[in-house]
Parts: structure tokens; C-alpha cells; sequence
């Protein structure tokens, strides 16, 4: 009982200290949007760490997502705590100094960690074999060389831009190295994280493919997103990628607790599906609304020039009939698209479906109870594939 109590332990005591974090950060410089996204992030990877350590006790998936949710909890503490003390002005300098390096790596140490380590060991909790330790190792190097890096590099740090005592100018060779030497192992450690899952995949049975499938969905919709931001940092397009990258943040440890408690397990293939589908269904609507608004205003303008008012009427005419045909496409786009990724990504229910509609169309008219009972027996097997099936039938007595 007493190993099972400790998680929720850690977790109420983490929640309190974000809690008490907010609470004491400026409230002149709180966003109030952003506060609620990563509040939720916070309290996603440290309830779902502690329900996890709880419940599969022998996992180090829950103690990897609860230790990463607390360090990201203290860390805005102690952050907060430095904006306060910059406030504040009275504490001394290197004291500030060591909560803005906490501050500065302690974001993404618990990160990194969640990236490479659980991809390492998700779903059964363990290294594939001892030869992947050295990925662990070159791992943790890798976040001390760069946490040594930030230490000893002059240049301002923290929130208010303060000098960093602790720099060392001679050493500025040193910690361009070290920095050199943490993104080589940090890219080593994503590569191998991503190896680590295509092996199990690969060498998996069903249940443990449908269990890495959750954690591939939800990853690659956040490496995208955030590919996406990166690249595009200055628009309307990389903010919208920032803001799913976060979501995708939020989603990781609901889709790992999915996965390891195998609550619902087998929806992952319809949500996949169903994702991929609307968001081509979306493009292909988007498409037909452009081309159809730049042709009809082409063919408007010929009618319309030199007359502006004319022209603003032939624009609203142009967006209301491009309204109306990707209306009515619609439908017809969203069948086509969903047929053709449900054969691909849900094939089980595709099968299924088509199993039950042949079935329908072949026993339209059929009134012979032996041979409705026979056909029965042949779809449900095919379509479920049930361990025993039997009909019963009530007699007219009972009527």
C-alpha cells in the first residue's frame, strides 16, 4: 500500500507548488492563456505519472512522466521565484543567477527526457536489451555538457537579461565544445529513440503494435507541428504549428496511459483514420473554395470593371457561390476520402463494414430460417471473429 501511496504523494505536492507559483507570479505579466495550456500540460504528465507508478508499479514509464511533470513544476517556482527576487531587488546576484540557469534548462531537461527516455523503454518499462544503455549515457552527457555550457558561456541570462556571474570568458572555446557535444548526443538519443520503436513495432505482437501506434500518433503530430513552428517562426502558420505542438504535448501522456492500461487500446486505428480523413477532407474543400472564388471573380471582372461597387458585388457573389459548391461537395469528397483511408489505416472496421452491407444486400428477401442462421454464423465470424456464436431464436409460444 505504501509503495502504491507514494505517486500521489509526489503528485498533490507538485500540483501545490505550481499551484503556489502562479499565485505569486506578477499578475501584470501573466498570460493568462498560455498559464492555463502549460498548467494543463503540468497536471496531464504528473497525474497520469502517478496513476501509472500506482498501477503498474514495475513500469518506469509512470516515475519517467511523474518525475519529468515535478521538475517542470519546481522549475516555474523557481522561476518565478527569480522574477519576484529581480523585483524585489534585494537578493544578492548569484543567488539569481542559479534560478535563472534552474530556470533556463530546467524546462527542457524533463522534456528531453520524456522524448528520448520513454520512446526507450514504452511499453513494458525496460531497455530493449543492455546494449541500448549507451543511449542513456550519451543521453545524460549530453544534457550535463549542455547545462555546463550555459554555465560557464558569457551572456545574459534569465528573464531580465541580467549578466552571468559564473561565466568564465577563457572557457568560451570549452562551452562552445560542450554545446557542440550535447546536440550531436541529443541527436543521437532522438535517433535512437526512434529505432528503439520501429524494433519493438516490428518484432511486436498486436496488442503491443496498437500500444506503440498510440505514442507514434501522437509523437508525429508533434514533431510536425513543431517542425512546422520552427520554420516558419514569424507567421500566422507557425503559430498555429506552436499551438498543436502544445496540444500534442498535452495528448502524450493521455495516449501513454491509454496505451500501458489499454483502456479502449483498439480506437487508435479509427482516430488515425478519422484524423487523416478530415484534415484531407479539409485541404480538398479548401482547394475547391479557392479555385472556384479566383475563377468566378476572374469571369465577374470581365462585367464589373471600372465599376467598384459593381466589383465589391461580384466579389460577395464569387465567395457565395464558392460557398455553395464546396457545400455541395462536401459529402460526396468526405465518402470518397474516408472509403480510401479506412482501407489503408482502419482495416478491421473497413472490412466490417463491408462484411455487414454484403450480408444485408444478400439476405434482402432470404425467409428460410436454416439458411438467415447459416449466414449469420459466416459474417459475425468473419466480421468480429468470435471464440463461439450461437442464435437463438424465440418460438411462438413465447410471442
Amino acid at each position: 500500500m505504501r509503495r502504491r501511496r507514494w505517486p500521489w504523494v509526489v503528485a498533490v505536492a507538485s500540483l501545490g507548488i505550481f499551484a503556489a507559483a502562479n499565485l505569486g507570479y506578477p499578475s501584470a505579466d501573466a498570460d493568462l492563456l498560455w498559464t492555463a495550456m502549460f498548467s494543463s500540460i503540468i497536471a496531464a504528465f504528473v497525474l497520469v505519472g502517478a496513476l501509472l507508478s500506482a498501477r503498474v508499479p514495475g513500469n518506469l514509464v509512470g516515475p519517467v512522466l511523474l518525475g519529468s511533470g515535478a521538475a517542470l513544476a519546481v522549475t516555474v517556482a523557481i522561476g518565478t521565484f527569480g522574477i519576484v527576487a529581480g523585483t524585489a531587488g534585494d537578493v544578492p546576484v548569484e543567488v539569481m543567477a542559479v534560478a535563472a540557469h534552474i530556470n533556463g534548462s530546467g524546462f527542457g531537461v524533463p522534456i528531453i527526457v520524456v522524448l528520448i527516455g520513454i520512446p526507450l523503454i514504452f511499453p513494458e518499462g525496460h531497455l530493449l536489451s543492455d546494449r541500448w544503455r549507451w543511449i542513456v549515457v550519451v543521453s545524460a552527457m549530453a544534457l550535463l555538457a549542455a547545462t555546463v555550457a550555459d554555465v560557464i558561456a558569457p551572456g545574459p541570462i534569465g528573464a531580465q537579461g541580467m549578466p552571468n556571474p559564473f561565466a568564465v570568458p577563457g572557457l568560451t572555446p570549452v562551452a562552445a565544445v560542450l554545446g557542440t557535444f550535447a546536440t550531436l548526443g541529443a541527436m543521437i538519443g532522438f535517433t535512437a529513440a526512434v529505432l528503439a520503436v520501429a524494433v519493438r513495432y516490428r518484432r511486436g505482437d498486436e496488442v503491443e503494435r496498437h500500444q506503440l501506434k498510440w505514442l507514434i500518433a501522437v509523437a508525429l503530430g508533434g514533431a510536425i507541428a513543431f517542425s512546422i513552428a520552427f520554420l516558419v517562426p514569424d507567421s500566422h502558420v507557425g503559430g498555429v504549428g506552436f499551438v498543436v505542438g502544445l496540444f500534442a504535448l498535452l495528448a502524450l501522456p493521455l495516449a501513454i496511459g491509454i496505451a500501458i492500461l489499454r483502456y479502449r487500446l483498439y480506437d487508435i486505428d479509427r482516430i488515425v483514420s478519422r484524423t487523416i480523413s478530415w484534415g484531407l477532407v479539409t485541404g480538398a474543400l479548401v482547394a475547391v473554395f479557392g479555385v472556384v472564388v479566383v475563377t468566378l471573380q476572374g469571369l465577374l471582372a470581365a462585367f464589373t470593371e471600372g465599376l467598384l461597387a459593381e466589383f465589391a458585388q461580384g466579389q460577395t457573389l464569387a465567395v457565395a457561390a464558392s460557398t455553395l459548391v464546396a457545400f455541395a461537395c462536401f459529402q460526396p469528397i468526405r465518402r470518397r476520402v474516408q472509403r480510401a483511408v479506412d482501407r489503408r489505416f482502419d482495416r478491421a472496421a473497413y472490412d466490417a463494414d463491408r462484411t455487414a452491407i454484403a450480408f444485408a444486400h444478400r439476405l434482402r428477401d432470404e425467409v428460410d430460417l436454416d439458411t438467415l442462421a447459416t449466414e449469420l454464423r459466416s459474417t459475425v465470424a468473419q466480421a468480429v471473429r468470435p471464440s463461439s456464436a450461437a442464435i437463438w431464436l424465440v418460438g411462438e409460444a413465447r410471442r
